[in-house]
């Protein structure tokens, strides 16, 4: 992996100081503090710019959901000069079906702008300084559309293994909460048990938190460690391990808390959901093997996982 010489590094500081320069990946201490506590939050991981074609796509997504409910008589308007925060919120309440829209727009979504930001080299560097340069897209994604006052989108306590199957307990997964909009303690930030990574895959019970809709914890089988709310801003990232207890608290906003959820593994280990394929995102040993676009990713999809 490339990086910046420390000597010159300084240097550069000292002749541009109105400038951030960093070394690509986590430093150290980064690396120190992510594996001892099981999460890192990490600012300003890339530029905000490099989510604007996923924000268009599911922009253009609602639109073309306003536009018919506007022929059909639904709305009196389409909304498509609400911004995108507020957007589907709008449109949701007005259609008085929140929740069926908030799953429309739950899920793996395949687009150019979702292949970009899972293959962002900045997003990659960090992934590569974890674990090196062999690196899996893992096939567990999501984006999450969070809307204000529903308890369907709150997400109890959690381990992410405790969905992937036992497989994968020994796949070291870098695991990447990624927000679309400013994500705050109002609009349902995500929160972390500080070291419970260490703590062995908990038991889950289906039918948990306030929408009784999603696998989780109860909290009489919690770990000890200090809960942790882990606001964050858009260019910024949450990372944690795939036993890292967390949870997404209400969001009581005006606004959707749009997110992303990424994996990153060693495409030699299992990722626990080996009837669906990843596919390589970057590798030092086999460049030729790397997924370099949106057609390749759907090609992967239609093959399937490739046995040995």
């Amino acid at each position: 992996m490339s990086s910046i010489p420390s000597i010159l590094l300084t240097k550069l500081k000292a002749l541009y100081p109105e400038r951030t320069l960093t070394m690509p990946g986590l430093n150290e201490q980064q690396l120190n503090f992510y594996k001892k506590q099981g999460y890192l939050l990490v600012k300003n991981a890339f530029d905000p710019s490099a989510l604007d074609t996923l924000k268009n796509e599911l922009n253009e997504q609602i639109d073309g959901i306003a536009k018919q409910a506007y022929v059909e008589g639904l709305l009196d308007h389409s909304y498509e000069n609400e911004p995108f925060e507020r957007k589907l919120a709008r449109v949701a309440a007005k259609l008085d079906c929140p929740d069926e829209l908030s799953r429309q727009f739950h899920g793996k979504l395949r687009t150019p702008g979702m292949f970009q930001i899972i293959t962002h080299p900045g997003i990659l560097d960090i992934v590569e300084s974890v674990i090196g340069p062999e690196i899996l897209a893992h096939p567990q994604f999501n984006v999450r559309a969070k809307l204000p006052h529903r308890d369907e989108g709150v997400v109890p306590w959690h381990q992410d293994l405790g969905y992937l199957l036992p497989s994968a307990t020994d796949t070291f997964m870098v695991n990447f909460w990624i927000p679309l909009v400013n994500a705050s303690r109002e609009n349902g930030c995500m929160e972390i048990i500080a070291g419970s990574h260490t703590a062995p895959l908990i038991e889950h019970e289906q039918g948990m938190g306030p929408g009784r809709n999603f696998k989780g914890i109860p909290d009489k089988h919690l770990p000890p460690g200090e809960q942790i709310l882990c606001e964050i801003d858009v260019g910024g990232v949450l990372l944690i391990m795939h036993k890292t207890l967390h949870r997404s608290i209400p969001n009581i906003s005006d606004h959707v808390r749009w997110s992303l959820d990424l994996r990153y593994s060693d495409p030699a280990m299992p990722t626990g959901r080996e009837s669906v394929p990843g596919f390589i995102a970057r590798s030092a040993s086999d460049p030729s093997s790397i997924c370099s676009n949106v057609e390749e990713w759907d090609k992967i999809m239609a093959t399937g996982p490739i046995s040995d």
